[in-house]
């Protein structure tokens, strides 16, 4: 060969040297996976989890992703569908994700609960509660408190300061895993202090009217709503419009913005239990909740805040060092401080919160100071 060859060649390779230094290949993104309903029965709790965790992976492409490496937010619609779910849950994992965010409910997450630590992929859900998810070495991590924890708080107000002689329940049939903890854990709290009565939901009701004249036939003062945004609100709005003198209260299941929304005036003096600090005085909230609603329209709650912070959880989990195990390795039993403030996950995976109760108050679910005790 002549010397005519090589020099081309030599050529050739300084200039994909100093393309491949300019321009570097791009890195394959992290992926991470979100499973919740987006359809079906209560489809909106699954929408604001979504565009929370839509909110964080956004933010943190934009600063330009982990360890140089872009998420990718890979979405499935179980449609509240037990085998869609694991369905769904298996298609994650053979895309590769690091973590999957979901599911939003204590039912599907208890059905989903064996195959979660048989394949061994870390799972983070915004708004599970129920109790039995609670202090157990596993696959699964919880960001909102249990439902014990939820009731107990809620009851013992109700008990102290609203001293209601007849109580009613009504309970939805839809999730009994979460309802019969949260309820129970409620009663307790009231101590044989009032009479208590309780009715269920149906899980395909379409006559609220006789379910209302049902339940106001237990003459009671106080009612707690133990079911989602959409039943709530009606319920709510039937039973202020025959008898406006019932103190109301409804479980985390139902206190999301979207309450407030469907009910309108009907929601003031509206009972429930929090705990993410959304008033002015939080200045990280204040600055979140502008960003969010000049994006999505709509003020975000717990749920939206659950579901950015498991995507910031992942993404602090990769920077300590390692993906795969590695990521539940480096979240458990951590200290974190997120954009929306400090967060702290126990031994088990549990976060440590402590709720307190709210109450509607203009528009906003604003908190009790109220010392339980508990």
């Amino acid at each position: 060969m002549n010397k005519s060859f090589y020099i081309t060649i030599s050529f050739i390779l300084s200039i994909a040297a100093l393309l491949w230094f300019v321009y570097p290949p791009s890195k394959p993104p992290i992926k991470i996976g979100l499973m919740v309903s987006l359809t079906g029965s209560s489809p909106e709790l699954g929408r604001e989890i979504r565009d929370g965790a839509f909110m964080a992976v956004e933010e943190i492409n934009r600063e330009g992703g982990v360890r140089g490496r872009k998420l990718e937010l890979i979405i499935k619609d179980n449609k509240e569908n037990v085998e869609i779910a694991k369905i769904n849950y298996l298609e994650l994992i053979d895309e590769g994700v690091v973590a999957v965010i979901g599911p939003s409910t204590s039912t599907r997450a208890r059905e989903l609960l064996p195959l979660i630590n048989e394949e061994k992929v870390l799972t983070i859900s915004p708004t599970v509660s129920g109790n039995i998810f609670a202090k157990r070495d596993d696959y699964f991590i919880r960001l909102e408190p249990t439902n014990n924890e939820f009731g107990r708080s809620l009851g013992k107000y109700v008990k102290d300061k609203i001293k209601p002689k007849r109580v009613l329940l009504m309970v939805d049939e839809r999730n009994p895993i979460y309802t019969a903890d949260f309820a129970g854990s409620f009663i307790m709290q009231l101590n044989k202090s009032s009479s208590i009565f309780s009715i269920p939901i149906e899980k395909n009701i379409s006559d609220f009217n006789a379910l209302i004249e049902k339940a106001l036939k237990y003459r009671p003062d106080f009612i707690l709503m133990v079911t989602d945004i959409f039943n709530a609100s009606i319920i709510t709005q039937k039973i202020r419009t025959l008898n406006p003198k019932v103190k109301l209260a409804i479980s985390p299941w139902a206190r999301f913005y979207g309450f407030i929304s469907f009910a309108g005036h009907f929601a003031e003096g509206v009972l429930s239990v929090g705990y993410y600090d959304e008033s002015p005085k939080n200045e990280n909230y204040m600055i979140f909740k502008a960003k969010f609603m000049q994006k999505f329209g709509y003020p975000p709650d717990s749920s939206v805040i659950n579901s950015y912070n498991a995507v910031m959880l992942i993404k602090e989990a990769i920077m300590r060092g390692g993906e795969s195990d590695k990521v539940r390795k480096n979240i458990i039993n951590g200290t974190f401080r997120l954009p929306l403030g400090e967060l702290k996950i126990d031994r088990y995976g549990d976060a440590e919160i402590k709720p307190f109760v709210v109450e509607i108050r203009k528009g906003m679910f604003e908190r009790i100071e109220y010392e339980s005790n508990i």
